[in-house]
């Protein structure tokens, strides 16, 4: 069975020979395990025979890329999504935000112009991160070559972007678009419509040049360790229209609708089957969610990808075996699971560890 029909046969509860796999490595743990002993061009994912594959849209305002400081321990750069910010060189860590461009709404009216498609511009599509893209985007031409190559190599495609409301933040900054919330209302929703209409006319220029990944992933953290970021009835009024958008139009052309969320979004599930979500990540366990109690009340309506706790990954064998087979054993019943740590796998977890964590998920995740 090649990659693509197992992710596929998994979201839709049909036969497969395992679960599918995938997961995500801070930048440092990569370095790590290079130094342990994993081939220095060796790809994890071919390694480790991870399933799915990504395309990532830059649906942004799409402001020039620029580093304005770097030394050996910090980067300071301006991103396109519209946000400044100093990042550790070399490590995964939390971006300390110096400044975001869209200060008012006068401002918003100049810059709103950039969440258009041109079609003739470079194509805001690439097989690397739009996460600090600071290179130049490829043509569109370059971009649905890239897309084949994918697609040659029977991997599960999905085209990964930012949520409205990850997006909005992103060029407004995060307390200024929480008041906004409560004050402008009104104002935080046209922001956020820009975007998604960028996000749909991105797509489907993408399947008019045959460029048609299996799956729209939509990142958009909403909530924190202990529950929403904001009010849930706020989230259901502004941003659940929007959603359910995305979900039309992935299912319009062909795609499933998968969504990363951090923290404890449990709140929302209701909410993401009716905006037509598939599948839900990362069910971070350190927030209080567990596979094993989601699957009965979920299992048949939402697929899930991952909620392997990270902090058992480094812990003695015994502790992380027992996580693994446990939630793999509860989660895989009938389908519907997709192997993924509870966010991204951390330095901490050694090389020869994480190649025992495959041995243990392809043993407790056979059929």
């Amino acid at each position: 069975m090649d990659s693509r029909t197992r992710v596929q046969n998994a979201i839709c509860r049909n036969p497969v020979d395992r679960i599918p796999l995938c997961d995500a490595l801070w930048e440092d743990t990569l370095t790590a395990w290079r130094n342990q002993g994993m081939a220095k061009d060796a790809d994890p994912g071919d390694f480790f025979g991870w399933d799915i594959v990504d395309l990532f849209l830059d649906a942004s305002m799409r402001r020039p890329a620029e580093i304005h400081e770097s030394d050996d321990a910090f980067v300071v750069y301006r991103d396109p999504a519209g946000y400044t910010a100093r990042k550790f060189r070399g490590k995964s860590r939390s971006l300390e935000f110096l400044d975001h461009v869209t200060k008012d709404r006068e401002t918003w009216e100049t810059l709103k112009a950039g969440f258009r498609l041109d079609p003739y511009a470079p194509a805001r599509i690439d097989t690397h991160s739009y996460f600090m893209h600071l290179d130049d985007y490829p043509s569109w031409e370059e971009a649905r070559r890239k897309y084949e190559v994918l697609r040659k190599s029977e991997k599960y495609i999905r085209l990964t972007v930012y949520g409205p409301w990850e997006a909005t933040w992103r060029h407004r900054g995060f307390e200024p678009l929480l008041m906004d919330l409560a004050m402008e209302p009104e104002w935080v929703g046209e922001m956020a419509e820009s975007q998604v209409s960028l996000v749909e006319a991105s797509i489907a220029h993408c399947v008019a040049l045959d460029i048609r990944p299996d799956a729209l992933f939509l990142v958009e953290d909403l909530s924190g360790q202990s529950g929403p970021l904001f009010s849930p009835e706020t989230w259901r009024a502004l941003f659940k229209p929007l959603m359910k958008r995305l979900g039309d139009c992935a299912r319009e052309n062909g795609m499933s609708f998968w969504m990363h969320c951090c923290g404890n979004c449990g709140c929302y599930f209701e909410d993401f089957i009716e905006c037509g979500l598939d599948v839900i990540q990362p069910l971070q366990a350190s927030a209080g969610l567990d596979v094993r109690d989601l699957k009965p009340r979920f299992g048949n309506r939402l697929t899930f990808f991952g909620n392997i706790d990270v902090r058992k990954m480094s812990a003695s064998e015994a502790e992380c075996e027992s996580e693994i087979r446990d939630k793999i054993t509860a989660a895989k019943q009938g389908g519907g699971y997709i192997y993924h740590s509870d966010h991204s796998v951390p330095p901490e977890v050694t090389f020869d560890r994480y190649r025992r964590i495959m041995d243990w998920v392809e043993a407790y995740g056979a059929y």
